[in-house]
């Protein structure tokens, strides 16, 4: 039988107000693993911590259950407090009897005292049958890894590097910079492209702590957070390395339009990025210049706003209008997207400078006109309900980016998923640079499309998050959580009883679990340092020979039991 010590928490009030306490009392008294019972006004205060735990070894009771508040609340405080004094988590069970039972049924307090007294028992049922999972602990290498060298990836790098650690830059490009080096300015502010991008490159390549990989091929990529092993191929030598953890800065890739507006057919027609060649090798000429947003966005294919095509087509249309004089520059869109009020004001910068925008419907888009070259487009003007001729010598091609062909083979080797365009989502909403594997990390275009100084944050901040792994000397399974405070166990595997089914490794969302040949069959392993004790594999297991001891089919059951 459990010896188990349980304490009441008055909480000042809060919770006797409306709960007899002398009802639970006399209650828990028929419960014969309940080997004491105390009354207490409060858990919160140091004081009345260091009490509870002296009458519990004292009593030498086995495992403790507190009845207070909620975790949401202050109900993890005393928990946190017993665990310092020497307790064992998994022998330490709470239950909310304020929140969830004196606040909200303060009306019916001989309800309030039949609910406390179910959920106690429950409690008490639940810390019966828990057991402890195993844990296990791997020693971190200090080496950081970043795949892709544009401007997130060169952020996240000299941050780490500066902060004393060793970075190894995997680029499938030749040089660092990725797509910046093909911009000549940018916006909102006209700064020159590489007046940004040099700094970043020159920081890389004379800080020895971080290396450099350019025509980089990721072949292999094997472990988990503080120990991955990564196989590739850099200018056609095969390397391997170890680092502890792993940003992914892939970027986006251009998309070329061909078999919209006429692009590759005529003269004249050409997209963004080839116009910003054009600015790179010097002035461009245009007298009329006609730029058409959502190029293959926003439609059944990629339904997704790129963010950045209609800043981007600002900053050119007033460029070409600088620079030649009294020229007319049309933009045709639907819809301007320019979110927050630098860009709002950079949009109406444009207006005063004479840019004209001209409203579309998705239903009836502009049509291209002429031969071997450009001569007019035509338009249904949607504002004013006519169809405008709009003579031009050069068409531009607003295209949005889509996400690096590397992203889904990336994504296969660690484990992780890309969203239905391609790109790396972010796991958690409240965590957007982490992916459900820990020590993994994303940030820049390969998340979603965004302009070079949100990469470079995102790169940054994504370096942060690093640190709190490269900074330790080893990692337990058991911090790997994706809630607050440590997990809940690690899921286990009875080897006798298992067959080999499958269904867990089918089931598992985090590559946790695998089947292994032993004595001529199969049987499920579990990955500790994957596991999140989920418990999806318990669910489809067809006889319970998986488990998560803190969480068990026996504490489930008792439960159930004790509460109808």
């Amino acid at each position: 039988m459990a010896n188990i010590c349980v304490f009441l928490c008055k909480c000042f009030g809060e919770i006797d107000n409306t709960i007899d306490f002398n009802f639970l009392r006399k209650e828990l008294s028929k419960d014969t693993s309940v080997s004491s019972l105390s009354i207490v006004d409060s858990l919160c205060l140091e004081t009345d911590i260091e009490k509870v735990a002296f009458q519990i070894k004292e009593t030498h009771a086995d495992k403790v259950l507190i009845a207070a508040c909620s975790t949401l609340s202050r109900g993890n405080l005393p928990v946190d407090s017993l665990i310092k004094e020497g307790i064992e988590r998994y022998k330490i069970g709470l239950v909310d009897i304020r929140e969830g039972c004196a606040w909200i049924h303060g009306d019916d307090p001989e309800g309030a005292a039949k609910k406390a007294k179910d959920l106690i028992n429950m409690g008490l049922a639940a810390l019966r049958y828990r057991e402890a999972s195993e844990d296990m602990c791997v020693p971190v290498h200090p080496d950081a890894l970043i795949i892709g060298a544009g401007p997130a990836g060169l952020a996240a790098a000299i941050s780490l590097g500066k902060m004393g650690f060793k970075v190894n830059i995997l680029e499938r490009a030749n040089a660092p910079g990725g797509m910046l080096r093909l911009i000549s300015q940018l916006y909102p502010t006209g700064e020159d492209a590489a007046n940004k991008l040099n700094p970043y490159i020159d920081e890389v390549e004379n800080n020895p702590l971080i290396t450099f990989y350019p025509q980089s091929k990721i072949s292999s990529i094997e472990g988990y957070a503080g120990n991955f092993t990564v196989q590739f191929s850099s200018q056609g030598k095969d390397n391997s390395i170890q680092s502890g953890i792993i940003i992914i800065a892939t970027g986006a890739k251009i998309f070329f339009p061909t078999g919209l507006y006429r692009y590759g057919e005529i003269g004249n027609v050409i997209t963004q990025m080839e116009l910003e060649r054009q600015f790179l090798k010097g002035s461009f000429d245009a007298k009329t210049p006609v730029f058409i947003q959502c190029t293959g966005a926003r439609n059944e294919e990629r339904p997704y706003c790129s963010t950045i095509c209609c800043p981007a087509s600002l900053k050119n249309a007033m460029r070409l209008a600088e620079e030649e004089p009294g020229s007319e520059v049309f933009i045709l869109h639907r819809g301007i997207m320019m979110p927050g009020n630098i860009l709002e004001e950079y949009y109406r910068d444009a207006l005063s400078r004479g840019i004209q925008f001209i409203l579309f419907e998705e239903e009836r888009p502009p049509r291209i006109v002429g031969d071997d070259h450009v001569e007019h487009v035509e338009v249904y003007d949607a504002v004013n309900g006519i169809t405008r001729k709009i003579e031009t010598d050069l068409v531009v091609l607003s295209t949005p980016l889509v996400p690096s062909l590397d992203n889904a083979r990336l994504a296969q080797m660690l484990g992780i998923e890309v969203d239905r365009y391609g790109f790396f989502p972010e796991s958690y909403p409240m965590h957007p640079l982490e992916t459900k594997m820990d020590g993994v990390f994303i940030c820049g275009s390969a998340r979603w499309p965004v302009a070079s100084d949100q990469a470079i944050l995102q790169g940054k901040a994504a370096a942060m998050k690093a640190v709190s792994y490269l900074r330790q000397s080893e990692i337990a399974a058991s911090t790997l959580s994706r809630v607050p405070g440590p997990k809940s166990g690690h899921a286990r595997v009875v080897s006798d009883f298992c067959t080999g089914c499958g269904n867990c490794v089918a089931a598992c969302l985090f590559d946790a679990c695998h089947l292994e040949k032993t004595e001529g069959r199969y049987i499920s392993k579990v990955d500790m340092m994957r596991c999140k004790a989920c418990g999806n594999c318990v669910s489809v297991c067809p006889n319970g020979s998986i488990q998560i001891p803190e969480h068990n089919y026996h504490m489930v059951g008792e439960m159930i039991k004790r509460a109808f």
